[in-house]
């Protein structure tokens, strides 16, 4: 019976998170994303990439494939896209319990997968789908099969492994081998196991992984030359922790306080499980026991340390490893909460945990009822429901169940809360998707809309319209392109003075308040102040 109510609890985050998440429309780089998959389809090409006509190199093609597939058959729809995006991450689940489950044992497994499908940073990238949200499937995959041949023996699952890593590799480059291999070298290095470490294996992988790839290589040389093959293998990886090729922040903390929501409310298991799991192997001093096991904590660890150097830092980027830590907490909740050994330590997670919970409620409260109000009764209705669930559990004894149901109820009420109001009616202060829908119906159909501009990048606005054009971003780029006359332009108040100055006649069609949905700021969440967070756009008609 206690495993039909969980079983139901996920089921009906499911419903009530994920189903309303596929209506979330895709903006910037998700939604370039799924633009290059469009232009796949255009230039009948699934090897020389491009984005709004350009030759394109910062990914690798496997997430613009599957987005191409998709559109050949159902049509340029985001939302069937974005559900067979939710299929693949249940493979991943599946792959989380599955490692749980063979180094731990069927419980740690489940609730693992508990973890990892109901955190925040799962949810979100699933609304707003990066490479990561694939990345982070082949990447667990990859450390489930070669746990699964060091512990069994069986030759294919080492083949199986090998072949996740390549398509790893084809989803994000050089890091989609990092973490399998991090996680799988501290394994064998600190178990001693070199007869496994210098093994013929690593060499087959090797023309394996290279004919995987091969398609990612082909499009970079014939589009780029050498420099492509470079900035595969080197610049898009290396420039990025150095800064060299792109990224700023020196922010040494970047990833423990975004750590605290992307792995929200799971958060508290986590940070106490990695500490509790470093200080562990620490203690036995290599005198390791049979049955200890390092690929979760060093696909973790290094994968976490270069990141957090790195001059490049994004939230997403933490999405590869969240399966790791869900697989690390789950073990250590067991330990501490099913022993009296760790009562200290249970007490501490116990109260942080209960003040997350309880802090959850005023969160909605403020966001539905002042920062942008709901008025449909059936958006109200569930979270009252919800909020009788959580404080009925609160009544109940206290367990680690327990803790792990009120956590559950609130997450759950406050994703539905964001994918069903919040983020719906913030979509309205994005304009690129009003801008769409006026040309959309308004021209003719062999106009094009182009992007002027640095400021006026969206990538949606390719993605959602209906004939899309270029992105122009300097006064010889637009001379060298040269739109024709009765072409759309979107654009900032800089291109529209931009334009002006060079004297190209045009109508403006529409202007629009804009706030990016990407780049929310207490000034735009605050009703009295979020007029002047908002930022002029245009959709212009270039004219003779």
């Amino acid at each position: 019976m206690k495993r039909l109510i969980w079983l139901l609890a996920v089921i009906v985050f499911y419903l009530l998170v994920n189903v309303p998440g596929i209506y979330i429309p895709v903006v910037i780089n998700a939604a370039k994303y799924a633009q290059v998959g469009r232009e796949i389809l255009d230039n009948n090409d699934w090897i020389n990439l491009t984005i709004a006509s350009d030759a394109y190199d910062q990914k690798p093609p496997l997430l613009f494939w599957i987005a191409a597939s998709v559109f050949s058959v159902f049509g340029l729809s985001i939302k069937v896209y974005k559900t067979i995006m939710l299929l693949i991450s249940l493979i991943g689940i599946f792959g989380t319990y599955r490692l749980g489950k063979l180094l731990y044992d069927k419980k740690t497994g489940i609730l693992a997968a508990l973890f990892w499908a109901t955190c925040l940073g799962y949810v979100h990238f699933h609304n707003d789908i990066h490479t990561d949200a694939l990345l982070v499937v082949t990447v667990i995959l990859a450390i489930w099969q070669y746990a699964e041949h060091y512990k069994n023996g069986k030759e294919y699952q080492f083949y199986l492994g090998t072949l996740f890593v390549g398509l790893s590799m084809l989803t994000k480059g050089p890091i989609g081998l990092v973490i399998p291999a991090t996680a799988v070298g501290s394994h064998l290095l600190l178990k001693r196991d070199f007869k496994n470490i210098i093994n013929y294996r690593w060499i087959i992988s090797i023309p394996i992984i290279a004919i995987i790839i091969l398609p990612a290589l082909w499009g970079l040389f014939n589009q780029f030359g050498l420099e492509g093959i470079k900035f595969y293998f080197w610049t898009n990886n290396m420039g990025r922790i150095t800064g060299s090729y792109h990224g700023r922040n020196t922010d040494l903390f970047y990833y423990l306080h975004t750590g605290l929501y992307m792995f929200a409310p799971w958060a508290i298991f986590s940070f106490m499980s990695i500490i509790l799991e470093i200080r562990e192997k620490i203690q036995k001093k290599w005198n390791f026991t049979k049955n200890d096991e390092f690929f979760i904590l060093g696909g973790i660890l290094f994968y976490f340390i270069i990141f957090s150097i790195a001059r490049n830092k994004n939230p997403h980027y933490m999405q590869p490893i969240l399966p790791l830590m869900s697989l690390l907490s789950a073990k250590w909740v067991f330990k501490v909460f099913d022993t009296n050994k760790y009562k200290k330590v249970k007490k501490i997670a116990g109260t942080l945990n209960l003040i997350l919970g309880i802090l959850i409620w005023p969160a909605i409260a403020f966001l539905v009822g002042y920062a942008l109000p709901e008025k449909r009764p059936v958006i109200w209705i569930i979270i009252i429901l919800l909020a009788s669930c959580f404080i009925y559990i609160l009544t109940r004894k206290k367990s680690l169940y327990n803790q792990i149901a009120y956590l559950l109820i609130a997450i759950t009420a406050l994703l539905f809360t964001l994918n069903t109001s919040i983020l719906p009616q913030m979509t309205k202060f994005h304009s690129s998707f009003e801008a769409c829908e006026d040309f959309n119906k308004y021209a003719k159909e062999n106009e094009k809309l182009h992007i002027f501009t640095i400021q006026a990048r969206y990538w949606d606005i390719f993605l959602y319209s209906k004939n899309y054009g270029r992105y122009i971003i300097t006064k010889e780029d637009y001379e060298h392109i040269n739109p024709p006359v009765n072409d759309w332009i979107f654009s900032s108040p800089e291109g529209v003075d931009q334009l002006k100055k060079m004297n190209i006649e045009f109508d403006v069609v529409n202007t629009y308040n804009h706030r990016s949905l990407s780049r929310v700021t207490p000034k735009f969440i605050n009703p009295k102040t979020r007029e002047s967070s908002l930022r002029k756009s245009y959709l212009l008609k270039i004219k003779e």
